[in-house]
């Protein structure tokens, strides 16, 4: 919502800096007021169960503008900034409900994906089951259960779990099957819960010219003042008053402030051939501090390629996580003869064992980015989850071993839930067994709170981690973007949805790592890449990434055994080259392959 609603969508979006308003009193109710509305939005449309069907947008709109309507008429809050809250809850809570329902689905599908060590006492554990069930099954049921899971697509999935949620057991399962099933659902439930916007959380409100007293002559005016100051790279001060958090309140005024340094960086990168503009304010309210952005938008550039005659080449990995070369073009780039990119596997073998490239094209400079320090990091954070993850399994384990003494002792079921209100010893208990129950009721919350500690633990090093990813992408993100500004060059890149360390390489360090590694990972430097190219106005081309890092350009033989480690060695005369560096000189050649009788009369 940030970038606003649909009106700029084919525009190139930015944030930019405009100050650091006074966290008033007026701008600390409005943020403590919308946490509150927000989570009461969210739990209104949140679904109950993991297994009950996510609504459509229509039929979430419809019960939560219910709570919208109710929340105005009882006066909790200006209108305008209750839709704000449930426009902000609602996607929250959607991709919360899809992303719970996926995560059954796949743990479903994979019931029988095993772990990488067994478990003390040998046993080999069941990944995505709770860590008692690696005892409870034997290999029969595993077979069963990954059997049917195999006969299902998604949606049979949800109706089947919702069946076994109601209480019905299916014939063809056993007891321990399905109480299986049973675990495998509170598993996913207990990680999937409703959104929680805790009191430290920024609440980011977009505003648009409701939001603002007088409205749209009073936004559109804030925006031509920040604009006009842009265009000579000069600061900005100007102040706005945001609607009330209460109806027909007093206005609450707002500073906006561009600052020098940022108002010249972003001029110097102005182009008179796709001018900027702001198109809208975004306010971000944290716990003690405000921050207002401003939204940058401008055309998108057409690609012309016809001054272009240098490109930049990259291979992405994770040791070399860049390996950036330059080449020089023996003249400018006809885009009639560029073949296409879209090609398959079978298809990209032969376009390269067909079609070499020569010393017509140079190579220029080359530059490698290690990963090593920062692969060490992720490391030392996924050892450290992954202790987290035994200690909370084992407390786990702890927990439900006490609830069935708990209940047994009072006479219960063993799968019913315990109360926090210390229960009464039901008459006939032994005062033994009276005080032993009182003690296991203590430490069984004792341990809920421990278990609370360590997953707030583990969440606070899975947020360092996307800070460290984001930083370390971001900054090679930007010198690929310096070069390619540097030589006014083409960027090629290939097309890779997700980079891993297969089992049994030797820079495997486990499932825990490689999720580390995956979970954003690609897409977040793809991201922050790509975008900068496109704000810049730098063309870029992605091309096929089948074979090319096992290639010799030169003669088009493609043999895997060429590549070894970090050493690329050419079958046909044994020269070497860095693997990575010849892997980016490959996919920078991509484009410019021509065949073989071509080539031979050309260097001829």
């Amino acid at each position: 919502m940030a970038y606003g609603k649909g009106q700029t969508k084919d525009l190139l979006k930015r944030m930019a800096d405009l100050g650091r308003p006074h966290m008033s009193a007026d701008l600390t109710d409005l943020r403590t007021r919308c946490l509150d509305v927000t989570g009461q939005m969210a739990r209104a449309g949140f679904t109950a169960h993991v297994s009950d069907p996510v609504p459509d947008g229509k039929a979430l709109d419809a019960t939560m503008l219910r709570l919208q309507k109710q929340l105005t008429d009882c006066g909790a809050m200006n209108n305008i900034w209750i839709e704000k809250c449930r426009l902000l809850a609602k996607s929250a809570i959607m991709e919360q409900m899809k992303r719970r329902q996926r995560n059954l689905f796949g743990r479903f599908r994979h019931i029988d994906a095993t772990g990488d060590r067994p478990l003390p006492d040998g046993t080999t554990r069941l990944i995505n089951l709770p860590e008692e069930w690696s005892h409870r099954l034997d290999a029969e049921d595993v077979a069963v259960l990954k059997t049917l899971a195999e006969t299902m697509d998604f949606r049979e999935a949800m109706g089947f779990f919702g069946q076994i949620h109601a209480g019905e057991k299916p014939a063809h399962l056993t007891n321990a099957q399905r109480d299986a099933l049973i675990a495998l659902m509170d598993q996913v439930q207990e990680r999937f819960q409703c959104p929680v916007w805790d009191p430290e959380a920024v609440i980011q409100l977009h505003l648009d010219y409701r939001c603002i007293k007088g409205t749209q002559r009073a936004l559109s005016s804030a925006l031509e003042v920040i604009d006009g100051e842009l265009d000579q790279g000069r600061p900005a001060v100007h102040q706005i008053a945001l609607a009330s958090h209460t109806a027909r309140g007093a206005g609450i005024p707002l500073d906006i402030k561009l600052a020098q340094g940022t108002s010249k960086s972003i001029h110097e990168h102005q182009d008179p051939d796709r001018p900027y503009r702001m198109t809208g304010l975004a306010l971000e309210l944290g716990p003690e501090a405000a921050q207002l952005r401003g939204i940058l938008a401008r055309p998108k550039a057409t690609m012309d390629l016809s001054e272009i005659t240098h490109v930049v080449a990259e291979d992405f990995g994770l040791v070399n996580t860049s390996s950036l070369v330059v080449l020089e073009l023996p003249g400018s780039i006809d885009p009639e003869v560029l073949p296409t990119t879209n090609k398959t596997k079978a298809q990209s073998r032969k376009y390269i064992s067909n079609n070499v490239s020569g010393e017509e094209i140079r190579l220029v400079e080359s530059l490698q980015l290690s990963g090593r320090n920062f692969l060490a990091r992720i490391n030392e954070m996924a050892v450290t989850v992954d202790q987290l993850r035994s200690e909370i399994d084992l407390n786990y384990n702890r927990l439900d071993r006490i609830r069935r003494e708990i209940n047994r002792l009072l006479g219960r079921d063993p799968r019913d839930m315990v109360e926090e209100i210390a229960p009464t010893a039901p008459r006939g208990l032994s005062a033994a067994d009276t005080d032993r129950l009182m003690r296991m009721h203590r430490r069984f919350f004792r341990l809920i709170g421990g278990i609370g500690k360590m997953k707030a633990r583990r969440r606070g090093i899975y947020r360092s981690l996307a800070g460290l990813k984001k930083s370390w992408f971001g900054h090679v993100a930007n010198i690929r973007m310096r070069l390619a500004s540097k030589y006014r060059a083409l960027v090629v890149s290939e097309k890779l949805d997700y980079v891993a360390i297969p089992t049994g390489e030797s820079g495997y360090k486990g499932r825990t790592f490689n999720r580390m590694i995956n979970n954003g990972a690609r897409a977040q430097y793809t991201s922050r890449a790509d975008n900068k190219l496109d704000w810049r106005g730098i063309p870029q081309i992605k091309i096929p990434a089948f074979y090319t890092s096992c290639t010799d350009w030169r003669n088009g033989h493609v043999d895997k055994a060429q590549r070894r480690g970090e050493v690329f060695t050419a079958a046909v005369d044994r020269e070497c080259w860095h693997a990575d560096l010849h892997a980016a000189e490959m996919i920078g050649r991509w484009l410019f392959l021509r065949p073989r009788n071509t080539a031979a009369q050309a260097a001829a």
